[in-house]
């Protein structure tokens, strides 16, 4: 059986315009469209519409178009006869007579087959229905609430949809911002998801250490919230206390981090000085805590005004996935481009001009 996500509300800002937009509507069959990437929730706003509707009685059932061949949505969406294709060896109600009375979910929506979309449009127009292999017209009173994470206008542009089922699907429109766009929704999530596995793997974990959920909240999460939820199940499963320490995640600290930290002591502290005033905060914490403790005095020397004044003014270098000779090569230009002479942007680093210039000349071996 599949599994069915936990709903809860979220506390962002984002979300909580969402949820009162929704209860603001009243009539009982104006469709959804929800937008945003992969993972951000667009299935639990959906759950919210349908329970905040006059059918939160009746069915609510989701089905993710991207999975299906042509032939099996269909079948999905539409039911079969037995006998309508080589597996077909009983009839099969679909989709839309489950949710009969409800609420279908067309998660992916854009993903459909032209066929699938001719037919969902006849349906969505006559509010009846074939099975394939079949000759029996059936009634269906169904509320729709479609999503994407694609680029709508480009599908359309690209005849990949058409545009008269699009339109037909629009109504409100909703986008759902990427989880790192709202960080107050990571706690209750990280607690939900807690709360389901430590149950399902018999663990006495009842929450995380105010330092992890700091570390939680300024991970990027580029799979949304389901990348946060195999991340909480992978640290359950790790974990040997009752709250949840950063040692439990060890995916969430990105490469380069991991790559800057080991070349760390190789650097001039010079250098090390000019790449900690590009750094983020989260990246500077994730880096402060994961040096060895012998470089501890590295972190009285720094100058804690000047790195501030970048933060406030976004003058940072993105070093993501870089090497070291990358890290120089970057640092040196930036810092010819920031003064007047070379002689002041070698003074700055306390290096010659010369060694200025190989590092911001470096190329890579096959440039």
């Amino acid at each position: 059986m599949e599994r069915q996500p936990i709903f809860i509300q979220l506390p962002s800002p984002p979300m909580q315009a969402i949820y009162n937009t929704i209860q603001k509507v009243k009539g009982p069959k104006i469709s959804f469209f929800i937008t945003g990437e992969t993972g951000v929730g667009k299935e639990g706003v959906a759950r919210y519409i349908h329970e905040s509707g006059s059918r939160c009685d009746k069915p609510f059932v989701a089905i993710n178009c991207g999975r299906f061949s042509s032939e099996l949505l269909q079948s999905e969406l539409f039911g079969h006869e037995a006998g309508a294709f080589t597996s077909a060896i009983r009839q099969r109600q679909g989709a839309f007579e489950v949710a009969n009375g409800g609420t279908l979910f067309l998660d992916e929506v854009l993903e459909m087959s032209l066929d699938a979309q001719k037919m969902l449009l006849r349906v969505l127009d006559t509010e009846t229905l074939t099975r394939l292999g079949g000759n029996e017209s059936l009634t269906v009173d169904v509320h729709i609430i479609a999503s994407t994470n694609k680029n709508i206008l480009k599908v359309l542009k690209e005849k990949e949809f058409r545009e008269d089922l699009y339109y037909r699907l629009k109504g409100m429109t909703f986008r759902l911002p990427p989880l790192r766009e709202r960080p107050e929704d990571i706690a209750p999530l990280v607690d939900a998801f807690i709360n389901e596995f430590s149950a399902e793997y018999r663990k006495s974990v009842k929450g995380v250490t105010p330092k992890t959920l700091a570390l939680l909240e300024q991970a990027a999460w580029p799979g949304n919230i389901g990348q946060l939820r195999s991340t909480v199940q992978t640290a359950v499963s790790l974990a040997t206390t009752n709250k949840l320490e950063p040692k439990d995640f060890p995916e969430i600290y990105p490469e380069f981090v991991q790559t800057l930290i080991s070349i760390w002591h190789t650097l001039p502290q010079e250098i090390q000085n000019a790449i900690w005033e590009t750094l983020l905060p989260e990246t500077q914490y994730t880096i402060r805590h994961k040096l060895p403790k012998q470089t501890a005095g590295f972190w009285g020397n720094l100058s804690v005004p000047k790195m501030e004044k970048n933060i406030e003014n976004g003058e940072f270098l993105n070093i993501e996935n870089m090497n070291q000779n990358q890290i120089l090569r970057a640092v040196a230009q930036k810092r010819i481009q920031q003064y007047a002479s070379l002689r002041e942007a070698a003074e700055s680093l306390s290096i010659d001009t010369r060694t200025l210039q190989r590092h911001a000349q470096w190329k890579e071996p096959d440039e």
